[in-house]
């Protein structure tokens, strides 16, 4: 009878303990609204969530290098545009002086008209941005290109930085000064001489330059159009993953409220079952008995 009263007792007191810790668990997840509150309510979750963290931590080191590379390139698109709009005008004004009846004074205004359009794409190929010149290649830090007399000269270099967008997607933040602007500044450069010189078939040639230089910098303009095209793509597929990622937290992680109530209220309603029924069953022996 001893032995039987002692087995009820531990059965009891180990009935109680499970079903207060089950209704601590069902507390926690009410009012935290997580399913997990400790790495012992689920290790194989616990370990998912880590996984997912990780996952998470490289989408937002994705997408700000999108925005980053985005801000840059977006920058270097304007600025192109620009450029094709001045390069436009000055070969319209380089027309104007190859006209055998331009006299010295139109050319004398022209060559003028030109130098300032020049100096206005200069001012453009030396684009800064948060510190950094946006055609000097690697060397960010200095303008990439130098005024003298009518030469330009490239000083930057074709070294592009780059930055990963995704796993196995790295883009350049721009393109070489050098491959958009020195055969530009090449063309007005000729073509300032030949007016300066009252050369009409000089300055018919060095307008024949500019299809050559216009050809040069639309290629241009298209790989930087190509690649915000891949950014906004990488930008639109890490936005959908992110989506995947928190829901497979949640899935993880966050309680079903109405559930984990109903758990807890259920569990409540045994654990005080249970300490009424042991109450009694234990109050018909000793429980000096009971313990020996």
């Amino acid at each position: 009878m001893r032995i039987t009263q002692l087995e009820l007792y531990r059965n009891f007191l180990n009935d109680i303990e499970t079903l207060n810790s089950d209704f601590i668990a069902a507390g926690r997840q009410v009012s935290s609204g997580r399913k997990l509150t400790r790495l012992s309510d689920s290790p194989q979750g616990s370990a998912d969530l880590v996984s997912l963290s990780e996952e998470a931590s490289r989408i937002d080191l994705y997408s700000s290098n999108i925005d980053t590379a985005s801000y840059f390139l977006a920058l270097t698109e304007s600025a192109l545009n620009e450029v094709h709009n001045l390069i436009t005008s000055v070969y319209t004004l380089g027309s104007q002086a190859s006209s055998d009846a331009a006299g010295g004074d139109v050319r004398s205004t022209v060559s003028t008209a030109v130098r300032s359009i020049r100096d206005q794409i200069l001012a453009l190929a030396n684009s800064e941005a948060l510190g950094r010149h946006i055609f000097a290649g690697s060397r960010v830090l200095a303008a990439p290109f130098e005024l003298t007399g009518d030469s330009v000269l490239y000083q930057g270099d074709g070294d592009i930085n780059k930055v990963h967008v995704d796993k196995e997607l790295e883009l350049e933040l721009g393109v070489s000064g050098s491959e958009a602007f020195d055969s530009i500044f090449a063309a007005v450069e000729t073509l300032l001489g030949a007016i300066d010189a009252g050369d009409t078939s000089g300055i018919k040639d060095a307008l024949g330059q500019f299809s050559s230089a216009m050809s040069d910098l639309s290629r241009v303009r298209g790989r930087v159009g190509s690649q915000l095209s891949l950014l906004e793509n990488a930008k639109t597929n890490l936005e959908s993953r992110q989506d995947i990622l928190v829901a497979r937290r949640s899935g993880i992680e966050d309680a079903d409220m109405a559930e984990a109530i109903m758990r807890m209220n259920q569990t409540q309603t045994a654990l005080e079952a249970a300490i009424s029924a042991g109450g009694r069953v234990l109050s018909q022996g000793n429980l000096f008995d009971i313990m020996g």
